[in-house]
């Protein structure tokens, strides 16, 4: 897992994982707003998180802007693999 994650760091996403991803977000956005509760739900976070009143109109674009180099320096930021631990479950049978 590490070894992943470690490679992920360093090349960040492929063409193909990345336009996948931004497929699955933008033909899934009308599912976000599908009722009145999701609705709800994204402006309740637009007003906590103060967002442009225009989140909801430009978020597809927004989304499509996102390059690879974009999403490996997030990554790079928020990932630190000297930090992270290995957590083992279960017993012995």
């Amino acid at each position: 897992m590490r070894e992943t994650i470690a490679a992920y760091l360093k090349e960040g996403p492929t063409p193909a994982e990345l336009r996948a991803a931004k497929d699955n977000l933008v033909g899934g956005f009308a599912l976000r707003i599908d009722n009145n509760r999701t609705i709800l739900d994204n402006i309740a976070a637009i007003g906590f998180y103060k967002l442009p009143l225009d989140y909801l109109d430009t978020w597809t674009a927004n989304v499509k802007k996102v390059t690879a180099a974009d999403i490996k320096a997030a990554f790079q930021r928020k990932l630190a693999l000297d930090k992270m631990s290995t957590v083992v479950v279960g017993g012995t049978r």
